[in-house]
């Protein structure tokens, strides 16, 4: 009872969903006297569903697997892992034996928002798991699910349902932190995913600050209450146009932000020019056509927060002056002389 009291003290503690991930498979892992305890994620890009290790606890270490924009090494379809897949269609604990060890294995559906599945737990064994413990199991998953709750309340923006500034600077600290340990030997017991090294230009993260265009005068022509329709509907556009595992925001105002996961100069224009068309050709009610300018960046090895906004920013100030409804990249720019790179400041501080 001691280490179940002390494993609910863990769990419920945690403000980071990682830490809160790894806690819950380490709980997992020694009440119920598993081998192994995994938590995956459910994915869910246009046509199929995917499923990804994102934490998993042995005897020999706990780890974070899972950086929250790319999906996890190792992530595939849901029918490579028939276990999931007849946990999901079940909706309810899935008992049967792991191919090779012959262990029992246990999967957990672990129920979103709406009650919607997004993710397991699955626990394997060499003993079967007795009743008492599996209703342990499932009080830690309930725990689970509240703390998540808690989490996701503490950073949507209540209007349009993105995630909220506070969220951003969080996942931005997180991404360079990954960039800047990239290839480094992390500890056993906590440590991200290798990124396979053979193609070097679909690496990069990009973030794009995106404005409506004359939003100021939606609002004194058309009022406040339609204004705030115009940005809901511009982020379930949002929500629609990019991929799931891109992390959008909105960062107050008529003003947006999003962390794309890592891919090529090319797909990232194309990726945003989409969306910006999608926008374009939506007819909003009573409003008609609205617009959108976007200015984007890439996030380097070097970067710190500020000058990536920045960045961002200026592309962005290039397209609202050279006529709006328009995508601009920073790097472009840079290379037609159009924008002057900033010149960066050397210090002994070290920020990570």
């Amino acid at each position: 009872m001691e280490r179940l009291l002390y494993h609910v003290d863990v769990i419920s503690r945690q403000r980071n969903r990682g830490q809160l991930e790894v806690s819950l498979v380490a709980a997992l892992r020694e009440t119920t006297g598993a081998e192994s305890a995994g938590l995956y994620k459910l994915f869910t890009p246009p046509g199929d569903l995917m499923v990804g290790l994102a934490a998993d606890a042995t005897a020999a270490a706990v780890r974070i697997l899972d950086d929250g924009i790319s999906w996890p090494e190792g992530t595939g379809s849901l029918e490579r892992f028939p276990h999931l897949h007849a946990c999901l269609a079940a909706a309810a604990l899935h008992e049967d034996r792991e191919p090779g060890t012959n262990f029992h294995r246990y999967s957990f559906p672990i129920a979103g928002f709406g009650q919607e599945t997004f993710g397991f737990i699955c626990l394997t064994s060499r003993q079967a798991i007795d009743a008492g413990r599996i209703a342990v199991a499932n009080g830690l998953l309930a725990l689970f699910r509240n703390c998540v709750a808690m989490l996701d309340y503490s950073e949507i923006d209540t209007l349009t349902g993105l995630l909220n500034r506070k969220t951003f600077d969080e996942y931005l600290i997180n991404i360079l932190s990954h960039v800047a340990n990239e290839g480094d030997q992390q500890p056993a017991s906590l440590r991200l995913p290798r990124r396979r090294q053979a193609h070097k230009a679909a690496s990069h993260h990009w973030l794009g600050v995106m404005d409506i265009d004359h939003f100021k005068a939606i609002n004194d022509k058309f009022g406040h209450l339609i204004g705030d329709e115009v940005l809901i509907l511009m982020a379930n556009i949002m929500k629609s146009s990019f991929r799931s595992q891109d992390k959008l925001f909105r960062f107050g105002g008529e003003e947006f932000v999003v962390l794309l996961k890592p891919t090529e100069l090319a797909n990232a224009l194309a990726t945003f020019e989409r969306f910006r068309n999608e926008v374009e050709l939506f007819p909003f009610p009573q409003v008609g056509k609205v617009t959108i300018s976007i200015g984007f960046t890439r996030i380097g090895l070097y970067d710190t927060p500020s000058i990536i906004l920045d960045n961002a920013d200026e592309a962005l100030y290039y397209a609202k002056e050279n006529g709006r409804n328009l995508v601009a990249s920073y790097e472009e720019l840079l290379d037609a002389g159009k924008l002057e790179r900033h010149q960066l400041m050397h210090t002994d501080v070290e920020i990570f």
